[in-house]
């Protein structure tokens, strides 16, 4: 690959590391992350309360096991997660951490464990980051509201079997005799989001609080879009090899994509203008591409709406007192929830860069008599050129803007149900959802998630949970810290025991300071 071919790749890298940074922090799950459901396996519909229910249930604003009104949290909440199948530390640890020569034979033996065996899959990684500064809640006995602020970067990168090949053999004659394709693409979503939150109580059969009393609550949590940065890349191309070292011959048929905003758009145009329009062969893209290219990033490049709706059913069954359990009530609910509908219109510069060619190889033929007088006869600089200049610039560099007046980007919409069976001290979780599209770490495969939580002196929780499906493998999680009527500190952590089959995960929240009254 050349190094201009490899500039052009690494553009959207580029753009996700300076968003990631704009927002102070690095990686969001498909819905909501807090303390809470990070250590009950990811959950949540049907007993995350507060603030925190506008993201992930708004009917739950109605509910406070603590029976406290008001609730509200500086830097309220912090989770991150990433991962994916093609993060997968235990094939890495399979293959790469033994001493192994990766020779043909073995690199493809590789591709199989990592891809599985047929020629079109790809695999994925993603990662995001989830951030509450500030939020608030307050609940009457029949209806409550909600605001809350919450700063979000997501990504994905994805490639396909072919691509991963090149990269472990180079253009190998053995791997690359048939065509394969050869496919790379990644995308990266910043935004801000203000969500305004409503519940109320549809239904109840009794006094609140009595034992056999059922209630039915709804909740809607509408919500303003900032986009902060948005940017995509796509390659589709089909790669074949044949011959022997440099008589070899490359067939590379590709097609690629750049979706950009604000300052990388105009950088881009102009280098486009420059060499392509007026012919300035002299014109290099590390000339065009500076910090500038991405200091725009973290304001507003574009606005739009979302909404997450709920419901939930209580059932207060009775109260118990048992020497493990101790005291208290035993509340089943189950819950119905839609989270992150909308999507964002980037309309502030935005730019569409296209490139189709066919690049073909046919070995190396050297004119010495032009490398003596263009080169003083220096053979390196010549190959510099050659790699550069004229496969770089004027083959994979050939992209054209194409008009565009904005990118409209959706969310990542998500169906969860969920239930929970609280018991004293005690309570039972359990989730099961499925996204809507695969932007960021959310995932169109059905996921469950099954907690348990534990409180000593109903003060201090011990959470577990266990989650399958979804974007990675089977996840563990645990959690604990400090959570009183009026206070909360907590954390929780989900990691993969074994990535060897879907993938990695990695996960961590912090609850901030939350309050209540």
């Amino acid at each position: 690959m050349t190094r201009t071919a490899a500039k052009i790749i690494c553009f959207i890298s580029a753009v996700i590391l300076c968003s990631t940074a704009t927002e102070h922090i690095a990686v969001a799950q498909s819905h909501h992350g807090t303390s809470v459901n990070t250590a009950l396996g990811g959950g949540g519909s049907a007993y995350i309360t507060g603030y925190h229910a506008t993201f992930i249930n708004p009917a739950n604003l109605m509910i406070s096991d603590r029976e406290t009104r008001v609730n509200f949290g500086i830097i309220g909440g912090l989770h991150s997660s990433a991962g994916g199948n093609l993060i997968n530390i235990g094939l890495y640890n399979r293959h790469f951490t033994k001493g192994h020569t990766i020779d043909t034979e073995r690199a493809l033996l590789i591709s199989d464990d990592w891809f599985g065996t047929s020629p079109l899959s790809t695999s994925k990684a993603a990662f995001g980051v989830d951030v509450v500064p500030l939020g608030a809640s307050y609940r009457r006995d029949d209806m409550a509201f909600s605001i809350a602020a919450r700063a979000r970067t997501l990504g994905n990168a994805g490639m396909s079997k072919g691509m991963f090949e090149l990269a472990l053999t180079g253009l190998n004659t053995e791997v690359f005799s048939d065509p394969k394709k050869v496919n790379f693409n990644t995308e990266m979503l910043a935004l801000w989001e203000l969500s305004f939150g409503f519940a109320m109580q549809l239904w109840q059969n009794t006094d609140r609080n009595a034992p056999g009393s059922m209630r039915v609550y709804a909740g809607a949590a509408p919500k303003i879009l900032f986009g902060l940065g948005y940017a995509k890349m796509g390659l589709e191309s089909q790669l074949q090899v044949t011959g022997r070292e440099l008589e070899s011959s490359v067939v590379h048929d590709f097609e690629y994509y750049i979706l950009t905003t604000g300052n990388l758009t105009d950088d881009l145009t102009a280098y486009y203008e420059e060499r392509r329009v007026r012919g300035n062969k002299d014109a290099v893209l590390d000339d065009y591409l500076d910090d500038d290219s991405f200091s725009d990033l973290g304001g507003t490049q574009g606005t739009g709406f979302g909404l997450d709706l709920g419901a939930t059913f209580e059932w207060y069954m009775r109260d118990v007192s048992l020497p493990v359990i101790g005291t208290g009530p035993q509340i089943l609910r189950a819950s119905l929830a839609i989270t992150d509908l909308g999507g964002i219109n980037f309309n502030r510069n935005p730019g569409d860069f296209r490139a189709r060619d066919t690049f073909l190889w046919d070995g190396l033929s050297v004119d010495f008599e032009y490398i003596d007088e263009e080169f003083d006869g220096d053979l390196s600089n010549y190959l510099e050129y050659v790699l550069e200049d004229s496969i770089g610039s004027d083959i994979y560099g050939n992209f054209a803007p194409r008009d565009v007046s904005n990118h409209r980007i959706g969310l990542t919409p998500m169906f969860h149900l969920g239930g929970s069976l609280t018991m004293g001290r005690l309570g039972v979780m359990l989730d099961v959802g499925k996204g809507i599209n695969n932007r960021g770490v959310n995932s169109r495969r059905f996921y469950t998630a099954l907690g348990t939580e534990y409180r000593i002196l109903k003060a201090v929780p011990l959470r577990f949970g266990v989650r399958a499906g979804g974007y990675s493998a089977v996840n563990l999680s645990a959690g604990t810290g400090l959570d009183l009527k009026n206070f909360e500190f907590t954390f929780g952590v989900m990691t993969t025991p074994s990535s060897t089959r879907r993938g990695m995960n990695l996960s961590a929240a912090w609850s901030g300071l939350v309050f209540r009254f």
